[in-house]
């Protein structure tokens, strides 16, 4: 079978030269006169054929140099995810699972340190610390004696907690609001409502409260701060909606009377009451701190 197949494809082999230099030569020179026929505007030329090369009206096909560059030239893919691209760009790895800003991250590790304190610390340390650097109304109002601490309380009061469901609780809230209202407005600000409606909170719970020696502690009131410049973030920004005012004043209603709830009620599984006060006093001061220390216009991040 093999003689009998290499004998058959001698005549073959014969007739294939012919073929090509004959055959094919007329294939190529009958379609382009025909296609010239058909649509004049259409020139077959080659790299041999610069007839009517510079006439705009012809399409001309490209030479086999023209193709070969062509080759060579490559088109990097786009990126599936330019914010993954740009985080290998700066160091590798993927995206992190929370995303946030550095002043909720140190702030949240700071919370989470001096609640610690609690497992390093004896107890009469504790209540050292929890009497004098939480802030104790009767202090400022003349009912108890106060020292050199009581000046530093009204902020780190907001450092310390009474357990960790209470401190659990504030740092979610603090990355919920804060993490989009300080990328939205930069760390300065934001830290600035945050501490100044932290104070402003202790301030009406010693209004309400003028003799109470009980320590004041959590950051809750700068948190509700915090709230409420985001809200009037989304107020100006109109996520609010077309009747803005009116979805303003009703979050602004349901906030208060969820924290009037848990102060006269508490919450389950806290330690202590809730400090009403705190809440919205901190609240109300965000709400009137945002729109004086951001006088531009802030798209929500």
């Amino acid at each position: 079978m093999a003689e009998l197949a290499n004998a058959g494809a001698k005549p073959i082999l014969g007739i294939t030269p012919l073929f090509i230099d004959v055959c094919i030569p007329k294939v190529r020179r009958a379609y382009s006169v025909a296609t010239r026929k058909i649509n004049p505007r259409i020139n077959m030329s080659n790299e041999h054929d610069d007839t009517n090369k510079e006439d705009p009206k012809i399409a001309r096909f490209p030479s086999a140099q023209e193709r070969a560059q062509a080759a060579h030239v490559r088109i990097a893919p786009a990126p599936a995810n330019d914010g993954v691209a740009a985080s290998q760009r700066k160091g590798g790895g993927s995206e992190p699972i929370l995303n946030l800003p550095a002043g909720i991250k140190f702030l949240s590790l700071a919370l989470l340190l001096c609640m610690g304190l609690r497992y390093v610390l004896a107890d009469e340390t504790l209540y050292d610390i929890y009497m004098h650097f939480g802030f104790v109304p009767a202090y400022y109002t003349g009912a108890m004696t106060p020292d050199w601490r009581a000046a530093l309380a009204p902020v780190t009061h907001m450092f310390l907690h009474g357990g960790w469901l209470h401190l659990g609780v504030n740092i979610g809230m603090l990355m919920a609001f804060g993490s989009a209202l300080e990328k939205s407005i930069g760390i300065k600000r934001a830290a600035i409502i945050y501490f100044v409606s932290g104070i402003i909170g202790a301030g009406l719970h010693t209004l309400v409260m003028p003799a109470d020696q009980a320590p004041l502690i959590g950051a809750s009131g700068g948190i509700s701060g915090l709230f409420g410049g985001m809200l009037i973030l989304m107020f100006r920004s109109g996520l609010l909606g077309g009747e803005g005012y009116k979805r303003l004043a009703f979050l602004i209603a349901v906030w208060i009377g969820i924290s009037l709830l848990f102060g006269y009620t508490g919450m389950p599984g806290a330690e202590g009451k809730i400090a009403w006060t705190s809440h919205i006093g901190g609240f109300i001061a965000g709400l009137a701190i945002y729109p004086l220390i951001v006088r531009e216009r802030v798209v929500l991040e």
